[in-house]
């Protein structure tokens, strides 16, 4: 029997904004090329419906942010994700396949948030996560009767569903292979779309089937750098010593995103180095009292701030690269707040930036906000939503301001003069972690031999 085709497409979208300056300041600077290269991989939620598809179906999965998609492919089924800056992609590639009488499914971040919208484009939306909708999908396409929104009552199990199908995107080259071990985070941002939008509160993978996945993904890839793409990986610290303690003798390298409050453990920080990690990406988002009040719901990350110094400290002297991520634009900001982020980023020589425009995504507590104020910008596409590209007008500056002023912050933290200056801070902290190593060698070499002299 003839199998079907499901096409798993992950649409093109401009990830560092449209404006000009941006693009050409990307082109330009080698140390941020780095970062950005670093930080790109597949598309998640897609190798996910793959291993959650029955073996009748022949898969083929199309990133088009590398190769093009070909729109006669004799698929039976599409299956298309994406965030909000590829939603307006995601609709185009939709009726190009309808059109041709092929049945496209969406799920993803965009989706998730305004699924009304993206209904009225494709033949079915999955609200929620892939492992308690997908099967159901494939049930109701088999007999021809897709629902136009499905929605799972329960959180999905993630230790319970089969292995992400990592086989599907072996064949494209990425920088970074990304592994999932948490899914959701427990600080409400009120501007963030992330996975917290998919389930109520956090779920976890066995530590035992997160290390047999990175075990996979090391004889799949030569040398593999993983991205662990937890929106917090450090949240629950016993699970996180347990897993950190297995990675140690994999000897990979790898990187994640977390708050700062894994900084005070200093447990946590020494596995961390040892189980070679280069970096944790830590959201910061500001660094003001006015902007950061009320900013989650816990008002956690105003409390946070006072440590940010010490935290940043504490943890690149274990050798871990701060890679801090800051959110300007927010309503107390002003156009003296990006040089009050730029001081604090020179200052303190963290590893990397992401610096960013706040962005009032569909569906968060921003949105409702700034659309009943009136200051959404009707005319900007989704294609816009970058983070990059101010699609709202911000209480004290101008939107232009706002890109101008994010710029700014990058090309003074990468200009080269600093970067020589980071280098050498860093050569410093890892000639003391290497002196430190030695001593605490050279003192289990004494006991060793006190030890066996007292046995004589």
């Amino acid at each position: 029997m003839k199998k079907r085709l499901l096409l798993l497409i992950s649409p093109r979208a401009s990830f560092f904004g449209k404006n000009p300056a941006h693009q050409r300041f990307k082109r330009e600077c080698r140390e941020f090329q780095f970062f950005d290269y670093t930080w790109t991989g597949f598309a998640t939620g897609l190798i996910i419906v793959g291993s959650l598809t029955p073996p009748r179906y022949d898969i083929q999965y199309v990133d088009e942010n590398i190769e093009p998609i070909d729109f006669d492919t004799p698929a039976d089924l599409v299956a298309v994700t994406g965030m909000t800056a590829q939603a307006d992609r995601m609709y185009e590639i939709a009726a190009e396949f309808r059109a041709r009488g092929v049945p496209v499914v969406a799920g993803g971040l965009h989706a998730n948030l305004i699924p009304e919208e993206v209904s009225g484009h494709v033949d079915a939306v999955c609200v929620g996560e892939a492992e308690a909708l997908w099967p159901e999908v494939i049930h109701d396409f088999e007999h021809g009767q897709l629902k136009r929104i499905y929605r799972h009552g329960t959180p999905a199990v993630l230790g319970a569903a089969p292995r992400p199908a990592y086989e599907l995107a072996q064949q494209r080259y990425y920088p970074s292979i990304w592994i999932e071990t948490s899914r959701g985070c427990p600080h409400l941002c009120k501007f963030c779309a992330a996975t917290i939008r998919y389930r109520p509160k956090l779920g976890y993978k066995p530590v035992d089937r997160v290390i047999e996945e990175v075990k996979l993904v090391r004889e799949r890839w030569d040398n593999p750098y993983i991205l662990f793409s937890d929106d917090n990986f450090v949240v629950d610290r016993e699970r996180t010593k347990q897993l950190l303690t297995r990675l140690i003798p994999l000897g990979i390298k790898w990187s994640g995103q977390s708050d700062v409050s894994f900084y005070k453990d200093e447990e946590i920080l020494d596995l961390m180095h040892a189980s070679g990690c280069m970096m944790m990406l830590v959201g910061f988002e500001s660094v003001s009292v006015d902007t950061l009040t009320g900013i989650d719901e816990r008002n956690w990350k105003v409390k946070s701030l006072a440590k940010y110094v010490e935290a940043t400290r504490a943890i690149q002297d274990h050798g871990i690269g701060v890679y801090g991520a800051f959110t300007l634009g927010l309503d107390t900001d002003t156009t003296a707040s990006f040089q009050e982020t730029t001081e604090f980023v020179m200052e303190h020589y963290l590893a990397g930036i992401q610096v960013s425009c706040v962005t009032p995504f569909p569906g968060t507590p921003l949105r409702a906000e700034m659309e009943r104020e009136g200051r959404v910008l009707a005319d900007r596409p989704w294609s816009e939503y970058t983070v990059f590209d101010a699609v709202f007008q911000p209480r004290h500056m101008s939107p232009e301001e706002l890109e101008a002023g994010a710029l700014s912050v990058y090309q003074a933290f990468y200009r080269r003069e600093f970067s020589l200056k980071k280098t050498r801070h860093f050569k410093d902290i890892y000639r003391r972690l290497v002196s430190k190593e030695m001593a605490k060698e050279a003192a289990r070499t004494t006991a060793l031999a006190t030890a066996g002299r007292s046995m004589v």
